[in-house]
């Protein structure tokens, strides 16, 4: 049996009645498991996608966040990847969640990360640059925005004001020598270390851009950078963003099914299961959600 068939199988099984997914065995259903286990399932398991989608739409608040946990109020980081969800192109009923899809991309919009004034000798970055945050009220952080892009996108909102400022600000938080990190790219002078899955993540984001020199500096860093990664979080992202641009390593499906094999040794995590069937997609699976909203299917 291949690994992605113990992926699928797996989360099958960890599926909680009510349709979420968990980060770890026997813990309360979670908006990031759920809305990847719902992308990656949604080409083979349409009906235990579903329940995952319905269960995104029974969490999903008045002003149309969605928080991370059943019961949480904050924070809301969440609602960009449901969003994402909600827009999978093989999902049966097409329209079930178009005004969940309405009100959190309403709420992306109105959502800012907090704007500070810059101080170059302590931020290598610039700080009035709003974006997204994890926590409402807070600065903006790579990952929030990177995900904040993917579902706008995918909303056929590539050209507005607030799409743009998140690329600008994804662009202007490269490292010099190739890639991203969490936040910042300079500390009190000091470059910080560039990460594979934050990479993977803003490459991915900004595929469909003009291609600008830091995205190739990116891939370069990926492509020395994951022949020894086999963390699954690290080694999907940088996969999926990789594959956005056309430059997904030759040997990925090698790593990937080793990496497979690791997390089939330990309880299971449907957000691994996920992020690994993701990757093995062959071209970045958020991308082909944003073309098929493009044309308007």
């Amino acid at each position: 049996m291949s690994w992605q068939r113990d992926c699928i199988q797996r989360l099958r099984a960890c599926q909680h009645e009510d349709g979420g997914w968990s980060y770890q065995p026997r813990s309360e259903p979670c908006a990031e498991p759920t809305a990847l286990a719902c992308l990656a399932l949604v080409a083979d398991e349409t009906y235990a996608a579903n329940r995952g989608l319905r269960w995104l739409q029974s969490q999903q608040q008045a002003d149309g966040g969605v928080p991370v946990r059943a019961n949480f109020a904050q924070p809301r980081w969440a609602t960009a990847l449901a969003c994402l969800a909600w827009n999978s192109s093989s999902t049966v009923n097409r329209t079930e969640y178009s005004e969940n899809k309405k009100a959190a991309t309403e709420w992306l919009l109105r959502n800012e990360g907090k704007p500070f004034k810059s101080n170059p000798a302590l931020y290598g970055h610039d700080t009035r640059l709003k974006g997204w945050s994890w926590v409402d009220g807070t600065h903006s952080w790579i990952e929030p925005t990177a995900y904040a892009i993917l579902a706008l996108r995918a909303a056929g909102l590539v050209d507005h004001p607030r799409t743009r400022e998140g690329v600008t600000l994804l662009l202007d938080r490269a490292m010099s020598h190739g890639g991203w990190n969490y936040g910042n790219s300079k500390m009190f002078g000091s470059e910080l270390r560039p990460f594979p899955a934050q990479t993977g993540m803003v490459v991915a984001a900004l595929a469909g851009e003009p291609r600008p020199d830091c995205v190739d500096d990116a891939i370069e860093f990926l492509h020395r950078e994951l022949p020894r990664v086999r963390t699954p979080f690290s080694l999907s992202w940088g996969l999926i963003g990789a594959a956005a641009w056309d430059a997904r390593p030759d040997a990925a499906d090698s790593w990937l099914a080793e990496c497979a094999e690791r997390v089939a040794q330990k309880p299971s995590q449907p957000l691994f299961d996920a992020l690994l069937l993701l990757a093995d997609a062959q071209m970045c699976p958020f991308l082909v959600v944003q073309k098929e909203a493009a044309i308007g299917t």
